[in-house]
């Protein structure tokens, strides 16, 4: 799936290194933007109750 954007010269444990590298980045994306979202939705009755909103 991965390895036709991987160059023939790395070796199977290179494209691998790489496309695990590649989904931790995604996760991390995925997550981050999970706790951004939670974040604004748990601060939302804090600034309604201090007229913030």
């Amino acid at each position: 799936m991965f390895t036709k954007y991987l160059p023939a010269t790395r070796s199977t444990l290179d494209k691998a290194i790489m496309i695990s590298i590649a989904a931790m980045l995604a996760m991390n994306a995925f997550v981050l933007t999970q706790q951004h979202q939670t974040a604004t939705l748990a601060a939302a009755p804090v600034a309604a109750a201090t007229g913030e909103a």
